[in-house]
Formats: structure tokens, sequence, C-alpha cells
């Protein structure tokens, strides 16, 4: 049986699920544009040559957070020790290439968005023009434009607010607030989160963020006028053994873009595997009706299991897609990157949380928290916390799949 989550970190999640075994097996990564280290200190090191990242340190371990501030409060990376291993993926090549007005592949562990996006099509008449043959694509603020600035920062706490003019998919304008606080997670707190022991020999590091917006606007935001939802993504890097463990409510199934090879994906007593090595491009779905509010990733070959987390409503609530014209409107969802995204080469894992729809009157708010915390250890005693909280072992996790 699951554990819960304690009611202070997050409410219960559900995942919608439809596995199709198939497929053949997936050619060999391509390499990424620039060798990416495995190591805290040298991403900072590559990131100051392009931003300027804020780091966050833990009082109680060596654990750290880096956060660029310029990226809408991003949270880029993390780690154990200062010399230790980085826990984000990032895009060597975008961000040496600095595109620094489109942040979508830059990369990182905790990026804040606002969905769902207009379709390509939907597009506005330019300013001063009612001629369609003038009209221009909606941007994205929060995508092309620096948009949060930092407000407050105390230790292991930093708040980020800024006010939005966000077109939605039915080509409204939602006037909105938004704000943004990360908080690095002490060490010997984390326990509490888990709800599991955690070994004093178990390196551990851990963050979440509180993401609230308000409607500023005097119209109602609904299905009619046009809403929104709050989105969190994350990458991370992942190796060619490394395991999604995807927690189910009875009878919870799985959704995929496209048929999963067997080799790829199974369900056992409630719990979906996945094979998660960055190397078959792959999208999973969960709707709110079968999921619960947590998952993780183990990597053998680092040692490392990665726990996230965030808040869903126990009652059913009204969930978006991706685009207007997505009718999947999943709470979670994850991507397995693939040879085939030649924007953002490399072994990596996309991880992504949603509130639900936020249906607002005026002065109205939703709020989305989102937790991350990874933890560096034996087999034998990340294998206790995994059976705590999943309800399975590591080498069940790691004999799931082929």
């Amino acid at each position: 049986m699951h554990k819960s989550i304690p009611a202070l970190c997050f409410l219960s999640l559900l995942f919608a699920c439809n596995n199709k075994p198939g497929g053949s097996k997936a050619p060999v990564q391509q390499a990424e544009t620039i060798s990416r280290p495995d190591n805290f200190a040298e991403d900072l090191a590559f990131l100051r040559d392009f931003t300027s990242p804020a780091i966050l340190k833990d009082s109680t371990s060596k654990s750290s957070i880096a956060i660029v501030s310029a990226w809408q409060g991003r949270v880029v990376t993390s780690t154990v020790a200062d010399d230790g291993r980085s826990f984000g993926w990032l895009n060597y090549g975008t961000i040496e290439n600095g595109k620094q007005y489109h942040f979508s592949t830059f990369g990182g562990e905790d990026r804040l968005l606002l969905g769902p996006s207009p379709d390509s099509a939907l597009q506005f008449p330019a300013h001063g023009s009612a001629d369609s043959a003038a009209a221009t694509a909606i941007p994205d603020p929060l995508r092309d434009s620096a948009v949060l600035r930092q407000v407050s920062s105390a230790r292991g706490v930093t708040v980020y607010e800024g006010n939005i003019n966000l077109p939605s998919a039915k080509g409204t304008i939602l006037n909105a607030n938004i704000s943004r606080t990360i908080s690095l997670l002490s060490r010997r707190d984390l326990h509490n989160y888990l709800g599991a022991d955690i070994h004093r020999s178990v390196h551990a590091v851990g963050f979440h963020t509180d993401n609230i917006i308000v409607n500023t606007g005097t119209h109602r935001w609904d299905t009619a006028f046009g809403t929104t939802a709050i989105r969190v993504r994350g990458m991370f890097p992942v190796s060619a053994n490394s395991i999604a463990i995807i927690p189910l409510k009875p009878g919870g199934n799985v959704s995929s873009v496209a048929p999963l090879p067997k080799e790829r994906f199974v369900m056992k007593n409630n719990v979906a595997f996945f094979r998660a090595d960055g190397n078959f491009e792959a999208e999973l779905g969960v709707q709110q009706a079968a999921a619960l509010n947590f998952m993780g990733i183990y990597d053998p070959e680092r040692g490392v299991l990665t726990v996230i987390q965030f808040t869903m409503p126990r009652q059913a609530q009204l969930y978006l897609g991706e685009t207007a014209s997505d009718a999947r409107a999943e709470v979670f969802r994850i991507r397995n990157n693939g040879p085939g995204d030649t924007s953002a080469p490399g072994r990596f894992l996309e991880i992504q949380s949603s509130s639900p729809a936020a249906l607002l009157k005026p002065k109205g708010r939703m709020q989305h928290f989102h937790r991350t915390i990874h933890l560096e250890g034996s087999e034998k005693h990340l294998g206790e916390i995994t059976k705590k909280i999943f309800g399975v072992t590591l080498k069940e996790i790691t004999a799931a799949l082929p």
C-alpha cells in the first residue's frame, strides 16, 4: 500500500494511462552540442559566463540550489555538496548561443509556466490594424521576456513577483499578478516531507516552489472568456538504466501519445515503471482520476533517487491541455527525450505538474506547490525509502524492466 504524503506537503494526485506495447528499439541518442559536466561547481562556472545565478545554501548540510532570476526565478540545478553532482539538466548549447529572450530550452529543475498555450494558428491583428493580413502570432510573456522580479530574499527563501498580460487560448487577455516563492528545505526536515526515515549516510537536497496567480482584471476567468493554469516543469539528467516510478490509484492507467514498447513500460500492482533513459522520445500523461501526487526517478548508475511531489485537489476539478485543441487535460506528464529533439539534444527526462484551471473571479487566486527531493546513497538505504514511499524495493524497481 502506498504511504500518503503528509498533509503539509500535498493532496492526492491521479494519473490516467493507456499502455499499448509495440514499437522498435530506440536509435542511439546523439551527443549534446557541448559536453556537459556532471558537477555542480562546473555548471555554476559555465552559467556565470552568461548570467548571474544566486545560490541558496542549507545551514544543516552541504546542500545548495542555484537560481537564475533573469529566467523567471528558475531553479536551474541543485547539489548535496559544492563539488557534488549537479541534479538539473542544462542545455549548454542554447545557453551559450545567448538566446536571452527565449527561455524554453535552457533546461533547469523548476520552471514556472502558464497554460494552455494558444494554438499556433491563433493570432491577433497588429496594433492599430483590423487587417487580418497584418496579424501576428501571440507571444508567450513567460517564455520570451523577463516578467518576474526578485522582491525579497532571506536565508533559504527567495520571492519573485510580477504583473502579466497573458494571452488566453480564447484570444482574450488575462490580467494577472504572479508570485513565486522558492524555499530550500533543511536536510534534517526532509524525512517529514517524504514520510520516510533517511539514513544519516544518505546525502540529500530538497526544495519547493509556491506559485500563485491572482486575477487583477475586471473579467471572471472561465471557459467562455478564457482561463489559464499554473505549470511547473523540470528537466533532469538520466542514464541508460534510469526508471521512472509512477504510483497509481487502483485501476489507474497511464496514457501515452504513441504506443510504448513493452520493454520500456510495464504496470505491476498499481505502480507503472517507465524506462526513462533520454534515448527514446515518448510522452506519458496522467489525468486526475487515476494518480497519486508524487512520483520518482531512480538512476542506478549514479545512485540517485529523485522524488517529485505537488499539490492536487481532492475533489475532481477542470484541468486544461497543453493547447486549446489538446483534450488530454493531464495533471502530470513525463517526457523522455530522444534523438529527434535537435533543439535540446542529450539524455534528460522532463517532468511537469499542473494546477487545475484558474476559474477566478476578479481578485481571486490560484496556488500550486511543486517539490523536488534528491537522495544520493547506497542501494540498501535508498531501497528502504522507496519501499516506504512507493511500496516497492529498489530490486523490484530495477527488475521491473528488461
